[in-house]
């Protein structure tokens, strides 16, 4: 990658004129602080040229390929709002089901009324159902998608190009996605499309310039 250092050097002198895109606002949180560790799994980055038409500056930018892990795409669905009964509807329908278990199991505590312990002990086992189910479900769905199939990404200081030959498209970074740090990993957020990008996949000496190229180029992901 040193080829790639000595290009970005002669890029930064090219544009020491030019200001700085503007960067994101506010402190590193503890959680982040947590997730600046990361080990590289050993993929290699490329440094690869843009296609640009004949009046337009060519920029160099760094290829990736990686396949996803079943842990990576299981917190990407849980991030992307893939189960939607998971979160605060499923607080709320619990908290119902606990009031009416209590008040079934007092009733039966009171009266030795039967039918009062088997509806309070239903009333848990749909609590039980409300977090376990959905979360098989993902898991489930995460292995599906966990097919070992090879993800191509190109990373741009003004677009991101996902895959290769006929099947390529294209991330604009001019602030019109959204981006999301999780557990090591980046989620973009394009139109109806997610892309996540595995920090573990990125050289350590090309890190820091893939994450501010990103991150630059995009909004924080709205809560």
């Amino acid at each position: 990658m040193d080829e790639y250092q000595k290009s970005m050097e002669n890029q930064d002198d090219a544009e020491s004129d030019n200001p700085e895109p503007p960067e994101r606002q506010g402190d590193q949180t503890p959680e982040e602080e947590k997730e600046s560790f990361i080990e590289w799994d050993g993929s290699e980055a490329k440094l690869v040229a843009d296609e640009a038409a004949e009046y337009e500056e060519q920029q160099t930018g760094i290829k990736l390929s990686y396949i996803l892990r079943q842990q990576e795409i299981l917190e990407c669905l849980k991030r992307s709002g893939f189960c939607k009964t998971i979160g605060s509807r499923a607080v709320a329908e619990s908290v119902i089901l606990a009031i009416i278990a209590i008040a079934f199991m007092a009733t039966y505590i009171l009266q030795k009324d039967m039918n009062s312990l088997v509806f309070g002990v239903i009333s848990l086992l749909l609590i039980a159902i409300i977090w376990v189910v959905p979360q098989l479900g993902m898991k489930r769905h995460a292995k599906e998608l966990a097919d070992g199939k090879e993800v191509h990404m190109e990373i741009y200081p003004d677009s991101i190009v996902m895959g290769e030959n006929e099947g390529r498209w294209e991330i604009p970074l001019d602030g019109t996605s959204e981006c999301e740090q999780g557990s090591n990993l980046l989620l973009i957020y394009y139109q109806n499309c997610m892309v996540t990008l595995p920090l573990r996949c990125v050289e350590p000496t090309v890190l820091t310039e893939v994450q501010a190229m990103i991150i630059s180029g995009t909004q924080p992901k709205e809560k």
